[in-house]
């Protein structure tokens, strides 16, 4: 426990003087900003207003993750990874590190990013929108559900470059888009980059419509076995090909 806290802190410290810090509280800062100023002016039903926020912060997150993942590894690469792969005996400390500092960091950027709007919502726009505690949850499926895409993007940008990871990351975002549709019914489950926006979706109905409550309810819990498993899996998959990772050549 105390070499991961060594750790983490270590990954704190590459990042302190670059984007990423600014990154992750500008952006949400800026969306939630520009949201309430369109739905000022908007004609926007309260329900649309809140549901639309929630999806879009769902859909862009991938994108999102796979810029920050591609700017974590650049800092690697320009040690030739001797810092990242040389620091402990088992490597897979180093890159659970790095995952658990990201994702802290995303936790922050997503509880910037909802708290921001539902309190401009109340107090700028003056309108109710859902209760706290609704606003709370999505916070916390928004960061639950983004753990595979920060191990899927560590592991394209380890194993490729960083154009296939924000490539991979577009592709995601119109995936998680389109599967908000009848599209993803019955498949959207599988497939990572769609949790955050279905998972924030449901959930905002749970709160806004109090006959589904307890359907919806039952159906989130459902869902949550099976992508934990598909994240176990996942996990799984990755910290074995980690552990016989030896780098990569540094010419992206």
């Amino acid at each position: 426990m105390l070499e991961m806290l060594r750790l983490c802190r270590a990954e704190c410290r590459k990042m302190h003087h670059t984007i990423l810090l600014p990154m992750h509280l500008l952006v949400p800062l800026t969306g939630s900003a520009v949201f309430l100023l369109y739905y000022r002016v908007s004609q926007w039903s309260e329900t649309a207003q809140v549901s639309g926020y929630l999806e879009v912060l769902g859909v862009i997150l991938p994108f999102l993750i796979s810029v920050v993942c591609s700017r974590s590894v650049e800092l690697e690469e320009e040690n030739h990874f001797q810092t990242f792969l040389g620091t402990v005996p088992h490597k897979q400390k180093v890159f659970l590190a790095k995952c658990v500092v990201l994702m802290m960091m995303e936790l922050g950027a997503a509880g910037l990013a909802v708290g921001t709007f539902a309190a401009g919502y109340h107090g700028f726009l003056g309108k109710t929108g859902i209760p706290a505690a609704a606003y709370v949850s999505i916070i916390v499926t928004l960061w639950l559900g983004s753990l595979p895409l920060y191990l899927f993007h560590l592991y394209l940008n380890l194993r490729f470059s960083k154009a296939i990871s924000v490539c991979t990351g577009v592709v995601e975002l119109l995936v998680a888009a389109l599967f908000l549709t009848g599209l993803g019914e019955g498949v959207w489950r599988a497939v990572p980059c769609s949790w955050g926006a279905r998972w924030g979706g449901y959930l905002f109905l749970s709160a806004a419509e109090s006959g589904m409550e307890n359907e919806l309810r039952l159906y989130l819990r459902q869902s949550f076995w099976s992508c934990l498993l598909i994240t176990a899996a996942v996990c799984a998959i990755i910290l074995t090909w980690f552990h016989f990772y030896e780098g990569r050549q540094c010419d992206d």
